[in-house]
Formats: structure tokens, sequence, C-alpha cells
């Protein structure tokens, strides 16, 4: 176990170099979690930590062993406050991104797919994604984004459930593509949509397309789309925050599939 003092140590920088740089992180395939349950939740998926920096040796010792990764560092707090967003944390480390191919997967007969269309707001696309597990779907494809999916505001505000996740990466026409040839039904949210999204039928193998909170989806979805379908609303606003109309959706899906028990 190696102590790092100063900031001038070549580890030291190449760490802030992946938490402050998106061109980094793509170009290395790392990226950076922060706190301990974040790492654990790595771990518990099969990600390969890389690095893991703490400011007490106890936390090292007491919890990562070598085979988890045996590139281990003790810094300050000062200097682990100049990585981190929460300035209470303790551990970072750096972890080996994932490639998530989606003609490898197997889907059910009964599959929901997300799509989100150019999604901007990595605070968005965060809470999308902690909703998106917590209601117990796994597959999603983000669409034509230059949000970097592995983005530490993502991270945080997923509060890791992005690790749990099949994240998929694909332009407009592969997406389409890749629905219509599984057989899935489009279904897209539109304001101006004349159908409820209570009478959507999400029991059957369906994608469901959200745009962006400043724009609908794009014509090119809207063009190959089985239906659309809005969420009605009788208060003076005609609009939600794309996190939030998601987590509507998802919740009607979730209950006609039954896949929660409230008994």
């Amino acid at each position: 176990m190696k102590i790092i003092t100063s900031k001038n140590n070549e580890k030291y920088k190449f760490l802030v170099k992946i938490s402050k740089k998106s061109n980094i992180r793509k170009k290395t395939e790392n990226f950076i979690v922060e706190g301990k349950k974040e790492v654990d939740l790595c771990i518990n998926s099969n990600y390969v930590i890389k690095s893991i920096f703490a400011t007490e040796k106890k936390i090292l010792t007491h919890s990562f062993h070598d085979t988890i990764c045996n590139d281990q560092f003790i810094i300050s707090q000062d200097l682990m406050k100049t990585i981190t967003y929460r300035s209470s944390s303790k551990i970072v480390a750096i972890v080996k991104r994932k490639k998530f191919d989606i003609n490898k997967i197997k889907f059910s007969d009964d599959e929901l797919i997300l799509v989100l269309d150019k999604p901007e707001k990595p605070g968005n696309i965060g809470a999308i994604l902690r909703t998106y597990n917590a209601l117990g779907f796994k597959n999603i494809i983000i669409s034509d984004t230059k949000t970097e999916i592995y983005n530490p505001n993502i991270i945080r505000s997923s509060l890791g459930a992005i690790f749990y996740l099949n994240v998929f990466q694909l332009d407009t026409k592969k997406t389409i593509t890749f629905l219509k040839e599984n057989n899935f039904n489009i279904y897209g949210s539109l304001i101006k949509s004349k159908t409820l999204v209570n009478d959507i039928d999400f029991r059957n193998k369906c994608a469901v397309l959200m745009g962006t909170e400043s724009s609908q989806i794009n014509d090119i979805f809207l063009k190959n789309s089985d239906s659309t379908f809005k969420i009605p609303m009788i208060g003076d606003v005609d609009s939600l925050n794309l996190s939030v109309s998601t987590a509507i959706i998802l919740y009607q899906a979730m209950i006609q599939k039954k896949s929660i028990n409230f008994m």
C-alpha cells in the first residue's frame, strides 16, 4: 500500500485528469467512482477496479482485498477534496468501463426497453437510471447523446444504479433497425398525442421513446413509432421534467406488468 502526499505525484495527477476531463475518460476507457457504497456496487457488478485511493488505511484493509485491486493508495483528505464532489468522501476508485453489445443480449417476450433520444442533462439521466433499476428494468438505449454515460454526475445521481444496468449507446438508425428486427412495438412519448399513457399496452415486447425537455423525439423516431402517447395533466403546465415524466411512464408499465407485489 503506497502513500501519496504531493500533488506532483504522477498517479495523483492521472486521478485528477480522470475525474475532471471527459476526453481522458473516453481515451483510456476509465472513469471515477466516489464513495464506498458506489465502489462496492462496482465490485458486485463485476466491474474491473484499476486503482483505489482512500484517506485512511483501515478503509482499504477492512474492505478491499488485493484480489480485488492491488493498486491501492493512501492520500490526504485535502488531496481527496480536490477529486470528489462530496467533501465527506474518503474513497475513490478508477474503474474500467464495460462495453455492452445489444446483439448478445437475450430479451424476454415481454421485454421493455427505454430509449432516451439525445438526453443532455447528467442529473436527469442519472435519476432515470435510478428509477429504471428501482422498478425492475434492465436494458436501456441512449441514442445520439453528446453526454458521457460515465460522467461523474450521472454516476452520483443514479446512486450507483448504472452499474446494474445494460446501457447501450446507438445512433437513431441503428436503434430503429434493432427494435424492428427484434419485433419490439415502438411507443413514443409526445405531448401533442391524443392517446393517453394508460391506454398503451406495455405488457408486450416494447420500446418506450423519450425525448429531451426542450424538444420531442426526433422525426425519424416518430415516423417509425407504432403509437405515440402523452401523460394526462389537469394543471396549467403542459410538460414535466424528463426524469419525472419517465418515472410516471415506467410506473404505469410496471403496474401493467405486475413486476412488483404491493401486498
